[in-house]
């Protein structure tokens, strides 16, 4: 069972199991900009917030594309999509 477990995890890959992707926004806190990352999974999106102490997390989900939040929900503040 555990060789068959193995096999079925080297062909479909450990991506399949990886956490579901959204948009992460990050606040740079000097600049008082956005910047937004399409296709990041949650766990990046805190890990890069957390690397750096003048940058916060505005948002992380799927309920926009980058376009939207940034033209929709921050509409007058700087904001990219990388």
């Amino acid at each position: 069972m555990k060789k068959l477990l193995l096999f079925v995890l080297l062909i479909v890959g450990c991506d399949y199991f990886s956490k579901d992707e959204g948009i992460c926004v990050l606040k740079y806190m000097v600049t008082n900009s956005y910047n937004c990352y399409p296709q990041t999974n949650e766990s990046q999106c805190i890990a890069d917030a957390e690397n750096n102490d003048s940058i916060i997390i505005k948002y992380w989900g799927q309920n926009y594309n980058c376009d939207e939040f940034c033209n929709i929900v921050i509409p007058n503040e700087t904001c990219e999509v990388k």
